[in-house]
């Protein structure tokens, strides 16, 4: 297989796996990767658009629904009040944190069936490939 088909794959099986873990946690898998982006200090509603690739008014319709779950709220910026700032309340870190120990047992089952001397390599080539896409969608 080439790099488009494997990057292929794993972005299917990855997200069909996100998909079933997100639902257990009554979540869509797009609602649990908003709240994966959002860090502990908050961020602008504009650059969480940004980072995940959406416009503002999606972005906008799909923070109201994890408002309304008491996941996020929003606030105007102290300095820049034409900035909302979109921040996790306590539920919703709390969901983060169950997110990330499912992907963290997901990592852990992955690594079974690879060899420990290519575990060595992964994180480092993953970081490679998140800054090549970095580059590319900066251009």
């Amino acid at each position: 297989m080439n790099i488009p088909e494997l990057l292929t794959n794993l972005t299917t099986h990855y997200n069909a796996i996100f998909r079933q873990y997100s639902s257990r946690l009554s979540l869509t898998a797009p609602q649990a990767f908003h709240l994966l982006s959002i860090p502990v200090d908050g961020i602008s509603m504009s650059g969480l658009a940004n980072k995940l690739g959406l416009d503002t008014s999606t972005l906008t319709r799909n923070i109201q629904k994890l408002e309304k779950l008491d996941l996020v709220r929003r606030k105007q910026d102290r300095n820049d009040k034409r900035i909302l700032v979109v921040y996790l309340t306590d539920k919703g870190r709390g969901r983060v944190e169950k997110i990330e120990e499912s992907l963290l047992d997901l990592n852990f089952s992955m690594m079974k069936y690879i060899d420990l001397d290519d575990q060595e390599n992964i994180p480092e080539m993953l970081e490679k490939l998140v800054w090549a896409m970095d580059c590319i969608r900066e251009e």
